[in-house]
């Protein structure tokens, strides 16, 4: 394995240990439903609660795409597109360590 991907490797298996605690510190810390609030009260906590489970969404997503890039790197496939297998640009990884895809194709799976 590359040298640089054992940095790489490392810092994707901390992210995923920290992500690991957070998702699981979610599951311990769910309200209690027997709770009676007024009107406002549930407003308020319903726009919370949507909130939370968009950011469990994009925890969730973080921990897959970290999942299959630590999948790559043992592969020694890391570092190449998954969509057009081109390589993904240094810089990019070292800003997104957990990038699956090259910059253009990227953009091209957001644009649909």
């Amino acid at each position: 394995m590359n040298k640089n991907f054992e940095s790489v490797k490392k810092k994707l298996l901390e992210r995923k240990q920290e992500l690991n605690e957070l998702l699981a510190s979610e599951y311990r810390d769910q309200p209690a439903d027997n709770e009676v609030l007024d009107p406002g009260d549930q407003a308020v906590a319903a726009n919370l609660e949507e909130i939370k489970i968009s950011l469990h969404n994009n925890e969730k997503n973080e921990y897959d795409r970290i999942v299959k890039a630590l999948e790559l790197i043992e592969r020694g496939t890391y570092g190449i597109c998954v969509d057009c297998e081109q390589p993904i640009a240094e810089k990019r990884l070292e800003l997104y360590p957990n990038a699956l895809c090259c910059v253009a194709c990227q953009e091209a799976r957001e644009a649909q």
